[in-house]
């Protein structure tokens, strides 16, 4: 099934400039207004939904699973000295100038709404005025209720993206600032200035909570592209995960069972099913692929060390390159029309796997644990780890061999207490190979705003990693 940009995309830009009372007008007949819950639900996937894109694959350059692929220069096609690897160097090596120029001094934009920022307020954009209208509409109630625990949904999924790119993280200060809260569909006067990271995750919950409650009672629906219950929950879990509310955290992944979320045998699965829909883990696809420019950048060594020979996940993820037997990617399937990003119930596993650790519950986070790995390793047979402190770490380390390059890698750093990274980079072949290093707590862990944004609201407080000097090899 394909996933199509629906036709009521273009008049999102009406519905925000609309009243509600004026929305549902009768206009001329060469207007498409929507009127029915069909309508407003094919607008959502148009204008709220996000496309086969990912504006936030430059996270893949930040984190520690990412290397220069240095070992492949040898003056043949080496990507040394190439532009391709030097347009990426600033998110690689975490410069202040990431937002506004590329590794070649170009300035990237000086339009907002190529910025990742405006990217996903123009989906909160869609959603806020499904969620305006949609009680308005032609229809019965629990597809108004549908339609609008979608928007809700989604939208909470857009805002926590925003708010562990541009906020400190929950767990370190929830009073910091973050990004503005925009809830509804109509024009403000004023700039908006930044909410508190505790303010935006009281939105996120809230709105999550709210979704799962007009939802649950409802059929559900899987592999139609639209975010489901278990999908919904699997979400509120991860972001009750990030507020350290483990409790709750695992009272929602056991949702997702109750709602029929299973683990699939991925050992004896076809490699081109394991992020599709043919996987019945896959409770919802979205986006494009959140990898980058392979030829340049690498897994690095440290992070393909933690592989069992045995492990699907690296045979399915990684392709050797027969020059120089280095690991390219080929996890996402690289797809202009299609979703290839996905919301799965390995995620609800590892999330309660975590929160009962964090709960001193260690045999069931050891069950959890071994469940997974017994359908990810070929032959695995369970083992048993009494530690608490090596267990949490067992379950982060299969966290991140189950979602590396999904863009969880960099969002799990921050919460668990910004570690420092280092980085090796070659500027050309005649260069020194030199190292830059994302101190521990680095200020970079909360990104800058492009100044394209704070010119058009100055509001938009910049954060402190806009004003560092330039980052130095050694």
């Amino acid at each position: 099934m394909k996933y199509k940009i629906c036709y009521l995309s273009f008049i999102t830009g009406l519905l925000a400039l609309s009243s509600c009372s004026k929305l549902l007008e009768e206009k001329s007949q060469s207007e498409v207004i929507p009127k029915t819950t069909v309508d407003f639900r094919e607008l959502l996937m148009g204008s709220g939904y996000m496309p086969a894109t990912e504006p936030i694959n430059f996270l893949y350059y930040m984190d520690d699973d990412v290397d220069f692929f240095i070992e492949y220069g040898n003056g043949n096609g080496s990507p040394v000295g190439s532009s391709t690897a030097k347009i990426n160097f600033l998110f690689y090596t975490w410069q202040p100038r990431l937002g506004d120029r590329n590794g070649l001094g170009d300035l990237i934009s000086e339009d907002p709404a190529s910025t990742a920022y405006y990217r996903h307020y123009d989906w909160i954009k869609g959603c806020n005025a499904v969620l305006d209208n949609i009680n308005n509409a032609i229809g019965s109630q629990p597809e108004k209720d549908r339609v609008r625990a979608e928007a809700l949904a989604i939208r909470a999924f857009y805002y926590f993206r925003l708010v562990n790119l541009y906020g400190e993280p929950y767990n370190s200060n929830p009073a910091g600032l973050s990004v503005p809260l925009k809830l509804t569909s109509g024009l403000v006067a004023e700039n908006m200035p930044r909410a508190t990271v505790a303010q935006v995750y009281e939105t996120i919950v809230n709105d999550l909570k709210e979704a799962s409650r007009l939802m649950d009672p409802l059929p559900i629906v899987r592999r139609d592209f639209h975010i489901n219950q278990p999908a919904i929950h699997i979400l509120l879990s991860r972001v009750y995960l990030h507020m350290e509310k483990w409790a709750e955290c695992k009272a929602e992944a056991d949702k997702v069972f109750e709602q029929g979320g299973m683990l699939n045998d991925l050992t004896k699965a076809p490699a081109s099913s394991w992020l599709t829909y043919a996987n019945p883990e896959v409770e919802w696809m979205f986006g494009g692929s959140p990898q980058a420019n392979q030829s340049t950048y690498i897994p690095s060594a440290e992070f393909r060390a933690m592989f069992d020979t045995t492990d699907v996940r690296w045979k399915y993820g990684f392709l050797i390159q027969p020059q120089s037997f280095y690991p390219l990617l080929s996890k996402m399937l690289l797809s202009t029309i299609d979703p290839v990003q996905s919301v799965r119930t390995g995620e609800a596993v590892l999330n309660r796997a975590e929160a009962n650790v964090q709960l001193e519950k260690l045999p069931e986070a050891m069950k959890d644990l071994n469940d997974l790995r017994r359908t990810r390793i070929v032959g695995y047979r369970d083992t048993s780890i009494i530690n608490k402190t090596d267990l949490l770490q067992a379950v982060r380390n299969e966290r991140r061999k189950e979602f590396c390059h999904e863009g969880f890698r960099w969002f799990d750093l921050r919460r668990y207490g910004m570690p420092a990274i280092t980085h090796r980079y070659q500027n050309e072949l005649t260069e020194p190979v030199v190292h830059y290093t994302l101190a521990a707590k680095d200020p970079m862990y909360v990104l800058p705003f492009p100044n394209s944004l704070l010119l058009r609201n100055p509001a938009l407080k910049q954060n402190p990693s806009g004003s560092m000097p330039d980052r130095v090899g050694q």
